[in-house]
């Protein structure tokens, strides 16, 4: 997927759900329950306010088995599907989280052979469907300043109850779609050129090649992300801004190759 493909999903992604977000006003509570198997999912959400979800399963006696209050919220879909071709298929809840281009939507994903249930959660999410191999997680991240446009994507696998980062493209057809050659990019850069002296003190620039580089890093190609850099970013505070980007590049990549931060905990919100 070129980078003008992905403004174009995030673009669309924003207009989806900002028809939603509006046309739900006929009543002040929305309700939906969801039959999976033994369980039954019970969601609630206000019109008037994000903070208003409210989510209950009940197993077949009718107990509790996960409940979350107050989280930030609006339902889209729900689809079952087998994410890792184990023969038991996840529930997926896709939920709204806010009118914003940074942060659209979230999958609420719950696997209820596993004890207790504990829903793992992908924000900016969409399915990569591939017939040879287990369906994945696509998640699309968009750098500050939005208007800029710059962002990269990332593949999750699910195995063993935990999202996986993909990180071999031999191995994953979701990540040779995310390769590219960096012209969209470098169209990019020498646009924001055009308008704006790129060297200024107060430039962004740099937010473009932030999103290359760590393209590249999420494709185990980090160095083709490098060579881009020495090759076009051509201001005297280089080495400043490389140092800079390599501390954000590497702690953005520990964040989302780390499992534990796809637990869903509702407190958060």
């Amino acid at each position: 997927m070129t980078l003008l493909s992905f403004l174009f999903a995030i673009l669309t992604g924003f207009i989806i759900f900002g028809d939603r977000l509006f046309s739900q006003t006929e009543e002040e509570v929305f309700r939906k329950e969801i039959d999976a198997g033994k369980f039954r999912l019970r969601l609630e959400c206000g019109n008037d306010g994000f903070f208003t979800g409210n989510l209950r399963i009940m197993d077949e006696t009718g107990s509790s088995v996960f409940s979350a209050d107050s989280f930030y919220t609006r339902y889209n879909s729900d689809t079952i599907v087998d994410l890792n071709n184990d023969g038991s298929k996840e529930l997926i809840l896709d939920l709204g989280t806010g009118a914003t281009m940074y942060d659209y939507n979230m999958f609420l994903i719950f696997d209820f052979s596993a004890k207790p249930i504990q829903p793992l959660e992908v924000h900016n999410a969409e399915f990569s469907f591939s017939i040879a191999q287990p369906t994945k997680i696509l998640s699309y991240s968009r750098l500050s300043p939005a208007v800029m446009g710059a962002g990269y994507i990332y593949s999750l696998k699910y195995e063993d109850g935990k999202l996986l980062l993909e990180n071999n493209m031999d191995e994953s057809d979701a990540l040779k779609s995310l390769d590219s050659d960096g012209n969209d990019d470098l169209y990019l850069i020498n646009e924001y050129a055009n308008g704006f002296d790129e060297c200024a003190d107060d430039s962004q620039v740099s937010t473009y090649y932030q999103a290359y580089i760590m393209q590249q890093k999420i494709l185990g190609q980090e160095e083709k992300g490098w060579s881009f850099f020495e090759k076009n970013y051509k201001c005297k505070n280089k080495k400043r801004v490389r140092n800079d980007l390599k501390k954000i590049i590497d702690e953005t990549y520990a964040y989302i190759n780390n499992p534990a931060n796809y637990k869903f905990m509702a407190e958060k919100y």
